[in-house]
């Protein structure tokens, strides 16, 4: 396999078609015939240029007589070269240059692939960086400056701090099937395998992988229907829940289903959840998982999570709302959310207030509601939970702590720290 040339038409395909990197590559990688080392080399290219598309742009214009004549195509060409000599060590310059000029098509493209990187090479370092702070941020994390100053504008200070976290590649976290195995034996059985890992903080089930590692290597010693991939903030979220045996719940964006599963976990499989998404083509995911680790009270149906069922309202223990939003705490795990529209979270917040609104609907005097997301924007986070509670003085915030982790007022903003996901968790209790 030309490692280079596959990067190449990977990275080409999944920005012509808008999907997320690292499915593309793992689509690929699940049927391909190429040793360990092409493996590696293409994960890091295919990623790495993804992650870094601010930082080798900045290069190449830098460099470039007319940028704007650089068609799409000699751009990934150019990232990948650049990629390689600013970020791959290992890999000698002479070959990282001489195998990215061997994708040009003519020979006058060589000549300008080849030109472009060794200018690189000669005056790189004397590329200055921007005077503006978030320009200059940009470059210097891969992540566009509006971004950048949307995160700052939400998280302050701390944003630095997030952003040095998201720069990272993440390590795999798992929740152990505690119907089938115990958690400590899981965590045995990798160690004596050589597998770097490491119990969790937080969660009670995870076990969090330092290092790459397939999922069918995973499955093979761990067995398939003992785990299940999940991040640990996710995995705290539904222990802040805490559901019960013989409970009934419901979660209203349940797709691909990690927290119901997680919850029915918690519940000894006794009780009942019920699944519901909106999109009816996603729900084979959860069943399929669900028949896999030996969890049977999961309902899954496809439902508007904005309209609730009438015949589940007033009657349930407790509600999973996790609502669509940006997803910036997630931006390590899928880089291309970096170059959304920074102002999207505009349209997300409302969509988020109007499902907490109706879920809220289907909860008993008793009943738990998590509220969460998976990103960091306070519109889409504090204004819609604590807008919510202000309307409805029938609910009440619900402090909880797992492990070191306790909320404020009902609830708490993980951030992003190269272990686990930026999350925010927010809990209330229908009090009459």
């Amino acid at each position: 396999m030309n490692v280079r040339k596959t990067a190449l038409s990977l990275l080409r395909t999944a920005e012509a078609e808008q999907k997320y990197i690292a499915l593309a590559l793992d689509g690929f990688l699940k049927n391909a015939d190429c040793d360990v080392r092409d493996r590696a080399l293409l994960s890091a290219l295919v990623l790495g240029v993804t992650e870094r598309r601010v930082t080798l742009d900045y290069s190449i214009d830098a460099l470039a007589d007319d940028p704007e004549k650089i068609g799409a195509r000699m751009r990934q060409i150019l990232r990948l070269g650049l990629y390689q000599l600013m970020f791959l060590t290992r890999i000698p310059p002479h070959a990282a240059v001489s195998e990215t000029v061997a994708l040009g098509k003519s020979p006058g493209e060589r000549a300008f692939i080849n030109g472009i990187l060794r200018g690189f090479l000669r005056r790189g370092k004397e590329i200055p960086l921007p005077a503006d702070r978030f320009e200059r941020e940009a470059v210097e994390t891969g992540f566009p400056a509006p971004i950048v100053r949307l995160l700052y504008d939400n998280l302050g200070d701390a944003a630095s701090d997030a952003l040095a976290a998201l720069s990272k590649q993440p390590p795999t976290t798992i929740a152990v099937n505690t119907l089938r195995t115990g958690v400590s034996d899981a965590l045995e059985t990798l160690r004596k395998a050589g597998i770097d890992a490491s119990l969790c903080t937080a969660s009670p089930r995870g076990i969090r992988i330092a290092q790459n590692i397939s999922y069918q290597t995973l499955c093979d010693l761990l067995g398939e229907g003992n785990f299940f991939v999940q991040d640990e903030a996710s995995q705290i979220a539904i222990c802040a829940l805490a559901p019960k045996p013989c409970e009934v719940g419901v979660d209203v964006c349940a797709c691909p289903g990690s927290k119901s599963l997680f919850a029915a976990l918690e519940m000894q499989n006794q009780g009942r959840i019920f699944d519901f998404d909106l999109h009816e083509s996603k729900l084979p995911l959860i069943c399929a998982s669900a028949k896999r680790l030996g969890i049977d009270i999961l309902s899954v149906a496809a439902h508007d999570a904005r309209t609730p069922l009438e015949n589940l309202v007033g009657t349930c223990d407790f509600v999973i709302c996790d609502v669509p939003c940006t997803g910036l705490g997630v931006m390590a795990k899928k880089p291309e959310i970096r170059f959304h529209d920074p102002e999207l979270y505009k349209e997300l917040a409302p969509l988020g207030g109007e499902i907490l609104r109706a879920s809220a609907k289907y909860l008993k005097t008793g009943g738990r509601l998590l509220y969460s997301t998976c990103t960091l924007t306070k519109t889409e986070n504090e204004n819609n939970f604590y807008g919510f509670l202000a309307e409805n003085p029938s609910f009440a915030p619900l402090d909880f702590a797992v492990g070191a982790v306790k909320s404020e007022n009902g609830c708490v903003t993980l951030l992003p720290d190269g272990k686990r996901d930026g999350f925010f968790i927010g809990l209330m209790q229908k009090v009459r």
